[in-house]
């Protein structure tokens, strides 16, 4: 299906600047886009700032290899000794330990344990849909006292903020030095718990995420991953390609995103967004392949019943506030992984 004639695929203008935290830097001059347009990165005192402070267990991160921003391996006794779950009572008992870990506030093991419970569930090939919903709720719960928390024990840069700041500065601050690394201001916000993108202040200190996040997808599960290497951040169920249009396996990496997209079906005048017999919802997150755009990608839905289903022209139909959530966490550039 090429992009010109996708159902799923909305009008991508000629003059369209990427929308959204993730996709506002790009207005942003030199070179602009998420990759573009690096600055020197200063902490407040005028130094490179790198930090990782310990979890509320006391334990440090491990140190990442030098020169890269590792992801911090799940702690294999907090995950079930890091063996995936094989039976049906060993993915109980771990559902008990992240229980039992969140009770006692342990956040990062307790996101660790339903990280292998969740990825070790559907690699096995398993479909649980009641069982992945609870986890997720367990999982909502983990993170946000630990990922989504600026006190939480994940690798992060320092970063003051000086006088006439703003977020789109402070990223491009962060990413010097740091050509591997994708990162967004949606980002930014969301770990440090700000009200907004302005919602900052001369004299502050940002704790500034230092791992590019990537995207799974499993077909079988209709499930989706927001992951930092092998930690689950975000999860939520999702809508797949219908018999005859089935989303195809693969590697992708995130391209053009678009608020309040317009549908631009196969055939037909486009449908502005707000019209009933537009399907993509609020958000448009499209996917790339080596490079080049595709027909596929995220997107919101005008039927929240939908999702869970086996309905669309092959996107990934997600409900709208989870959608509109992926937008401004998920940088431009990033990883999706489809797998059957």
């Amino acid at each position: 299906m090429s992009h010109r004639s996708a159902p799923c695929a909305p009008v991508v203008l000629a003059s369209l600047l990427l929308l959204g935290s993730c996709g506002s830097e790009a207005a942003a001059g030199d070179g602009g886009g998420e990759d573009g347009g690096f600055l020197r990165f200063e902490a407040s005192d005028g130094t490179a700032g790198e930090a990782v402070p310990p979890d509320r267990n006391g334990a440090a991160p491990a140190e990442p290899a030098a020169g890269a921003e590792a992801a911090p391996q799940l702690n294999a006794e907090a995950a079930g000794g890091g063996m995936t779950p094989a039976t049906a009572s060993e993915e109980a008992a771990l559902e008990l330990r992240a229980s039992e870990q969140l009770a006692s506030q342990a956040y990062a093991e307790a996101s660790a344990t339903l990280s292998r419970l969740m990825l070790g569930h559907v690699a096995a090939g398993r479909d649980d849909r009641d069982a992945l919903a609870r986890w997720a709720a367990l999982l909502t719960a983990a993170q946000s006292e630990h990922r989504w928390n600026p006190k939480g024990g994940w690798p992060a840069a320092d970063v003051g903020v000086q006088s006439g700041d703003s977020l789109i500065a402070i990223r491009k601050r962060t990413l010097e030095g740091r050509p591997g690394l994708l990162l967004c201001t949606g980002e930014i916000v969301r770990a440090n718990r700000l009200s907004s993108s302005t919602a900052i202040r001369p004299g502050a200190l940002l704790r500034v995420p230092t791992q590019t996040p990537s995207m799974r997808v499993d077909l079988s599960a209709m499930w989706a991953f927001y992951c930092f290497g092998e930690e689950v951040a975000a999860a939520w169920q999702v809508g797949v390609g219908r018999e005859g249009n089935e989303t195809r396996p693969g590697s992708y990496t995130i391209g053009n995103k678009q608020e309040n997209p317009m549908w631009s079906p196969a055939g037909r005048e486009p449908v502005p967004f707000g019209d009933p017999q537009n399907p993509l919802g609020t958000r448009w997150l499209a996917w790339n392949l080596e490079g080049r755009g595709t027909s596929l990608g995220f997107h919101g839905t005008n039927d929240p019943t939908s999702v869970g289903q086996r309905i669309s022209d092959g996107c990934i139909r997600m409900r709208n506030e989870d959608v509109e959530q992926l937008f401004e966490i998920l940088p431009v550039g990033a990883e999706v992984r489809v797998e059957p």
